[in-house]
């Protein structure tokens, strides 16, 4: 028998080394939303994508637009077979394609590249470079079926009457509020990026108090459905599940971005007098900066899964920092279904 045809035959109950096929690396597929409104976008996208390349995943793109700001892109990648989904962009982004990526179950990794990124911050993404590193290892981790780090990122819901009486509902992530808030977010495109929205909260620091009948579901988690209301002149109300919507001051010490529960602050009223408002803005900051706003008595905390506020005359109204108009009617809930996002373990 020539050399080359000789077979070798096997040990009854033993697998011959050489014998056993290499296993193949998993083979995955990776949508990529992108927002093109900022640079850094792009020049993120520049770097993800080849490094992406090199970890053998197979990728497809979509870029958003006004029209369709990430949900319409999110339900075209699932449908296409994504395996997991990355974000480029914003918190207004992530806010529209998260209700179909939670429905779906799909993992989610974000790149910060728009103004606040308030969501990024709070699971530990320090910078663009940091969250595009991160990205990779977790397709890497997929690739090679190693488990990842996982925040289950509750996805909110809020009902909102507008100034001309027609009604909405949306999904929102990290924060909602009605009045001097923002206000602040209406004037912040007098500059660009983070100037914008600084130069924003100055002019609203100064705006007038409004009439406003809040409520809150007594409790989280109380069963009993019973709510607690009250009625008079606010400078804001706001929902959040985020200690530092803006800046590193942490307004809402106690709120989780996984929490089950918002924490609710209303604010004011503040007084009208220009010496005294200034004098109740310093207070309030320095409760801030020292770790205690609860301690204000301007600063009216609660925990609640359920919030609403109905005004007399029309109030700007914000979502996750995206303005949504001049509003008679606020109610946000906590939400059941969750974003599953890879976080960084430090």
């Amino acid at each position: 028998m020539d050399e080359h045809d000789r077979t070798r035959t096997p040990v009854a109950g033993r697998v011959e080394a050489d014998d056993r096929p290499a296993p193949l690396p998993r083979r995955i597929t990776v949508g990529i939303i992108v927002n093109p409104k900022h640079s850094a976008t792009l020049r993120a996208y520049a770097d993800l994508v080849p490094q992406l390349q090199k970890a053998g995943a197979h990728y497809r793109s979509m870029t958003t637009s006004v029209e369709r700001s990430g949900r319409w892109q999110a339900e075209q990648l699932i449908d296409w077979g994504a395996d997991t989904v990355i974000i480029l962009g914003g918190d207004g982004t992530i806010r529209a394609a998260a209700p179909v990526l939670a429905e779906a179950g799909t993992l989610t990794s974000l790149v910060p590249t728009g103004t606040a990124n308030v969501l990024s911050r709070h699971i530990g993404l320090r910078s663009c470079r940091h969250a595009i590193d991160h990205c990779v290892r977790t397709v890497a981790s997929i690739i090679r079926d190693v488990p990842t780090n996982l925040r289950g990122i509750p996805v909110n819901a809020a009902e909102f009457r507008r100034a001309d009486g027609s009604r909405h509902r949306t999904e929102f992530i990290s924060l909602a509020g009605i009045g001097g808030d923002a206000r602040a977010i209406a004037h912040h495109h007098f500059a660009t990026g983070l100037l914008g929205y600084t130069w924003g909260a100055a002019r609203a620091l100064f705006v007038v108090n409004f009439t406003a009948s809040t409520g809150a579901t007594v409790g989280a988690g109380d069963t009993s459905g019973t709510e607690g209301s009250a009625s008079g002149q606010v400078w804001s109300v706001m929902a959040s599940k985020v200690a530092r919507p803006a800046g590193p001051i942490a307004v809402f010490p106690q709120a989780r971005i996984d929490a089950e529960a918002f924490t609710v602050v209303t604010v004011g009223p503040i007084p009208d007098r220009l010496i005294a408002r200034c004098r109740a803005w310093a207070g309030i900051a320095t409760a801030c900066l020292q770790g205690r706003p609860q301690a204000h008595p301007l600063m009216d905390y609660r925990c609640t899964t359920d919030m609403w506020v109905s005004v007399e005359s029309p109030v700007p109204a914000q979502l996750d920092g995206d303005l949504i108009g001049d509003c008679l009617e606020l109610r946000v809930s906590a939400g059941e279904k969750k974003l599953l996002v890879s976080a960084p373990t430090t």
